[in-house]
């Protein structure tokens, strides 16, 4: 027993320290809170999407979502979020599992990945912070991504589909991926998902009766609707990020920020109207874009576990940018791409074997690491020097570090030796 503690200490002290930690961010509001009395409120009969939580916040997510918080709500609020925080806590680690297993990791020598390991939780440590801080869902939906793609590549599709039809359900943001799989043929799979997600809108209604589950579709359909005009001008709170509130800062002088500072940063005064065409051109260029990262004609597989990786950072970095209504802690997306941008650092450089790669890469090793160094200080920003963070917010500085991100993930496509 004590050989066993001696050697496992630093796990146990680990998981003491995130136990502590999870303690203490569960004390505030955050917003499980809504969550959780909006279950209460659905169970009680209510129209959950009229009701404003925390004085002034819509619940967005879906009845189902509400249907699983119920166990939650048979508990006291505290110990609820604290269960929550720590299932958060499975959803990162099988996050970071399933991604590290799409990479040759023998490439590395042992001290490099201990490095690796830690560059990649530096780099999101922001986000991870935030995302157990407000008691948020985009892990739970990464996690949803990510676990569904895994089971499906091992060809366990339905419970593959589940998970992403599940995630999808919740928030709309994994509908990105199902076009991924129809890309690369997987058939059967967007059927189950298109199957459950059909089963997870119209489930409730066994409860709730047909009449009033249709009609708080409807009601969430309202609140979703992308043709609302504060999807548009995506700028009533100032601490969106997003593709839709960069152009609505850049091309509307007055895009309704009710805390925009007295700085210039529009370069245009366009109509509401055009902005939406200019909003959906640049959308579907970036979806467009991802026939990039593909690398392959419609309907073949992936050539290799990395090239997945590859084509999936992509795809999750870009859905925080084209949804709108996107906060902060919504960019815990990006962390598949910055974690293959610094296993393609470090393997490129340092790796076993890895010379005959470098002649034919575009950028000094300076270089990459220089713009790395950006994109961490623009996407980490509030969390280094928070007391310039209005000055983040305004020039959405947050937005523009993940599209430098997008443009190294673009250059950094894997190479022979990342292939094998």
């Amino acid at each position: 027993m004590k050989e066993h503690f001696r050697n496992k200490w630093f796990y146990y002290a680990g998981g003491l320290l995130i136990l502590c930690i999870l303690l203490y961010e569960a004390r505030g509001r955050t917003d499980f809170d809504i969550f959780y009395y909006a279950s209460k409120d659905l169970f009680a009969g209510k129209n959950i999407y009229r009701i404003m939580y925390h004085e002034w916040y819509h619940y967005y997510y879906s009845i189902f979502f509400a249907f699983l918080m119920w166990p939650f709500t048979c508990l006291p609020l505290y110990l609820a979020k604290v269960i929550w925080l720590i299932l958060n806590v499975f959803f990162v680690y099988r996050i970071w599992k399933i991604i590290v297993s799409w990479l040759p990791l023998s490439l590395l020598d042992r001290k490099k990945e201990v490095l690796f390991i830690l560059l990649s939780f530096i780099f999101i440590l922001r986000f991870l912070r935030d995302n157990f801080h407000l008691g948020q869902v985009n892990i739970f939906i990464l996690y949803m991504i990510l676990e569904g793609l895994f089971l499906i590549v091992n060809n366990k599709k339905i419970a593959g589909s589940l998970l992403i039809a599940l995630g999808t359900d919740v928030k709309l943001l994994p509908i990105v991926i199902i076009l991924y799989l129809l890309y690369r043929r997987e058939w059967k799979s967007v059927l189950w998902i298109f199957g459950f997600i059909i089963l997870f809108l119209f489930l409730p209604a066994a409860v709730l009766g047909f009449d009033f589950n249709n009609s708080l579709l409807i009601e969430r359909w309202h609140l979703l609707n992308p043709m609302n005009q504060e999807h548009i001008l995506d700028t009533s709170e100032t601490s969106f990020h997003s593709l839709t509130s960069l152009l609505a800062t850049l091309l509307v002088k007055n895009c309704g920020d009710p805390h925009a500072l007295s700085l210039k940063r529009n370069i245009a005064d366009i109509s509401v109207a055009n902005l939406n065409i200019v909003i959906n051109i640049v959308r579907g260029a970036f979806l467009l874009f991802s026939l990039y990262f593909l690398r392959a004609w419609p309907f073949r597989k992936s050539v290799s576990s990395v090239q997945r990786l590859y084509e999936i950072s992509y795809l999750c970095a870009i859905i925080p940018l084209i949804f709108p209504h996107q906060q902060h802690y919504a960019f815990i997306f990006i962390f598949p791409a910055s974690t293959y941008l610094l296993f393609y650092l470090l393997a490129l450089y340092f790796g076993k074997e890895t010379g005959k790669t470098i002649r034919n890469f575009r950028f000094k090793k300076v270089t990459l690491i220089a713009f790395l160094c950006i994109v961490y200080f623009l996407t980490n920003s509030h969390f280094i020097l928070g007391q310039f963070n209005d000055l983040y917010d305004h020039f959405k500085t947050l937005t523009y570090g993940v599209l430098i991100m997008i443009a190294l993930l673009a250059i950094c496509r894997p190479g022979k030796i990342l292939v094998t």
